[in-house]
Order: structure tokens, then C-alpha cells, then sequence
């Protein structure tokens, strides 16, 4: 089993990089890819511990971009990232900056309406260069402001609500084209949440190489309409757990859903063919 969708520390998982290659091994992974949000800073210390304890295990260097179209939100992963130098660095480090300013302003928000965050909290238990959504509500329930990070969410930060503040600007279109500049794939992710699935089409215009068509929230309707759509415009077809968390429970759990060895080997060989 191959999980093609992890985040680590270095952007909104609870486990570092190494923990992340340790929990593959406990989980018997052949392979997987680190796709952390709008960052690659995970990409070498896993790769390094790899190699230092001699570990079996097919890694693929990932990222996934946050995107906006229109009135949603999408995401864009990208696999085999070769060179993140150039036009990848460049927005990485905007997007790293914006998004430092995004968090100021949400705590900003908070403050106002009576909450006692701050932004010093909200950095450590983001732990490493990048800060999202994800630490705010984490401290909102550290001080007891909300039950769990999705009611942070639904109750203050989320689109509509009263702390939420509109992200920098990124289109699905930029992200595909930063990850062809990089050497990389270009492939929609939970392509069934998008909330309005004309957009599905429109990104495969923009030139999106594949589809995440294995999800653990996609229904088997779903994944049969993905695999249908993915085979009739020639894309590649992925899977992967969208892992965030530390173990094997429920539905975050490392492997949950992937693609098989034979579905990895049709998207290798399109990269080489391709890039």
C-alpha cells in the first residue's frame, strides 16, 4: 500500500517527519509522500533518516498547495518535486509570510472578542517555519475556547465566521504550473469535496495531471464517477490517508486509503515520460 497524502510537523501534522517514516514501518507501507501544506520543509529530514537507518521504504517528495477557486477551496498536490529552487522558492516564501500575517490577524480578531490567545502560543504549537488555521484552533482548545479544533472552526475561523480573515491569493492554474516547473505531477486532491463539482472539469482544463480519486471521505459512487472521469481525460489516479494525526485509529490513520503497487508504477512511469 502506497499513501500518497501525509502532513507532517512542518505544516499541520502532529508528527515529525521521522515519526512519520517510523509509524510507515509499524503500519507495513511500501511507500509514501509527504504532502505538507504549502511547505517542503519536511521533505529532507525524512529522506535523510531514511537513509541513515537504512529503512525499505519507496518515498516520494511532496506538497500539497492551498488554492482558491472562486467561492472554494482547492488544493493541489504535487509529487516528485525535483527542484524547489526558482519559482517554487519564491511563493513558498510569500506564501510563508502571508500566511504569518493571516495568523496575526485572526488572533487580532480573537482578541477582540474577548479571547486571551496569542500569537506567542499559537507559533509553539506550530513548531516549525509555517502557521495555519489548524494551530489557531489547537490553542483555542488548549484554553478551553472551543471542544475541538472543528468546533474552533465552525464557531470563529472558518469562511462566515466572525474571526475568519480571507487567505492571499492563489489559483489552482499558478499551482499547477509551480509544480511543472519543479519536475513534478500536478494532481487534484479530494476531488469530492469540492463543493461545486463543475469545477472538477474546469481544473482539468487548466492542465491537472490526476486525481485523488482514493479518499477516506470519498463514497464508493464517488470513487467510481473519479475513476471514470480520471480514465476518460487520461490522468493519473491517486490515493492517499490525508494523515494528520499519530496513529492507527479511526479515520486518521496512516494508510487508511491508498493505491496498490501496480497504480504506482502507471504513475512513475508517467512522470518519467512526461517530465
Amino acid at each position: 500500500m502506497y499513501d500518497l497524502h501525509v502532513h507532517t510537523t512542518a505544516s499541520d501534522g502532529i508528527l515529525a517527519p521521522t515519526e512519520i517514516i517510523r509509524l510507515a514501518v509499524r503500519c507495513g507501507l511500501t511507500g509514501l509522500a509527504i504532502t505538507d501544506h504549502d511547505t517542503l520543509d519536511g521533505i529532507d529530514p525524512a529522506r535523510a533518516f531514511i537513509r541513515a537507518e537504512k529503512i525499505k521504504l519507496d518515498f516520494i517528495p511532496g506538497i500539497e498547495l492551498n488554492t482558491d477557486y472562486g467561492d472554494d477551496e482547492v488544493h493541489i498536490l504535487g509529487y516528485f518535486i525535483a527542484d524547489p529552487q526558482g519559482r517554487m522558492a519564491d511563493r513558498l516564501a510569500y506564501i510563508r509570510r502571508e500566511r504569518w500575517s493571516r495568523a496575526e490577524k485572526i488572533v487580532a480578531r480573537l482578541n477582540q472578542l474577548g479571547m486571551d490567545i496569542t500569537m506567542d502560543h499559537v507559533q509553539r504549537l506550530a513548531g516549525g517555519r509555517l502557521i495555519g488555521r489548524p494551530h489557531i484552533a489547537r490553542a483555542l482548545c488548549e484554553l478551553g475556547l472551543a471542544a475541538s479544533e472543528e468546533d474552533a472552526f465552525d464557531k470563529y475561523i472558518d469562511h462566515g465566521r466572525p474571526a475568519y480573515v480571507r487567505r492571499y491569493k492563489f489559483t489552482p492554474e499558478e499551482a499547477i504550473s509551480l509544480i511543472r516547473s519543479a519536475g513534478g505531477i500536478s494532481v487534484l486532491a479530494h476531488p469530492g469535496l469540492i463543493r461545486d463539482q463543475a469545477k472538477i472539469g474546469e481544473i482539468i482544463n487548466m492542465g491537472i495531471e490526476g486525481l485523488e480519486v482514493y479518499y477516506p471521505e470519498h463514497t464508493p459512487a464517488q470513487v467510481g464517477d473519479l475513476t471514470e472521469l480520471a480514465r476518460a481525460h487520461r490522468l493519473v489516479i491517486t490515493g492517499g490517508s490525508d494523515f494528520h494525526g499519530t496513529g492507527c485509529g479511526s479515520r486518521d490513520r496512516l494508510g487508511v486509503s491508498g493505491i496498490d503497487t501496480l497504480m504506482m508504477e502507471s504513475i512513475r512511469r508517467y512522470h518519467q515520460q512526461n517530465k
